[in-house]
């Protein structure tokens, strides 16, 4: 039986979060492509198997890029270095990442976005597809609610995903827990029937899917 890595990034300037989900599947998956508008509209939260049980989460953390003090050049290297060493250590197959949403202000949503060119950079540096999820599409994935808190997505991608054998660790930095939440949403898109029926009519897929 196969495993497929996805790498969930919940972009910023400050602090990244990211966590590295592994998903046993049986046989060739394609990497999927566009979902039909019906599908994203979905409140439905599909766990493929039953839950989480045949989903193992490697890792999660949070990036610290320097702090409001360093300037912002400083901090984009510095999260293209530590971005790549991620990919490194945990060999991702695919990248998943947060757009940038406007709904608190113009400004905030810039600076996400030039951290968000940086992860597609280095993803596309790798040769890795990367799949982009707005923010309200995460939270009604794992939630239910497009409109959920962290709190909630943190708590429910806690019931979703084990650590090893044990529960996700409640300590987490609500930026992890997000990045959780992004990559379990790429995961429900790999499993829906859509996604897999598009991957065999195009086996070739096509990045930056959404």
């Amino acid at each position: 039986m196969a495993a497929v890595r996805i790498l969930g990034i919940d972009p910023g300037t400050l602090v990244v979060g990211y966590a590295c989900l592994e998903v046993a599947v049986s046989g060739a998956r394609g990497s999927g492509g566009d979902v039909p508008l019906a599908m994203r509209a979905s409140n439905v939260v599909r766990v493929g198997g039953g839950g989480g049980e045949d989903v193992r989460l490697l890792v999660a953390g949070a990036l610290d890029l320097g702090g409001r003090h360093a300037p912002l050049p400083v901090r984009l290297r510095s999260l293209a270095d530590q971005f790549a060493g991620l990919l490194r250590s945990w060999t991702p197959h695919e990248v998943a990442i947060e757009e940038a949403f406007y709904g608190k202000s113009v400004q905030a949503a810039l600076r996400i976005g030039e951290a968000r060119g940086v992860v597609l950079a280095e993803s596309a540096r790798a040769g890795l597809e990367v799949h982009q999820f707005a923010p309200a599409r995460v939270k009604r994935c794992v939630t239910g609610r497009g409109a959920a808190g962290k709190d909630a997505v943190a708590a429910m991608v806690g019931q979703l995903v084990q650590h090893g054998r044990q529960a996700l660790h409640s300590s987490l930095p609500r930026d992890a827990t997000d990045a959780v939440a992004v990559a379990w949403t790429r995961l429900e898109q790999r499993r829906s029937p859509l996604v897999m029926a598009r991957a065999v009519a195009d086996p070739k897929g096509r990045a930056g899917s959404q």
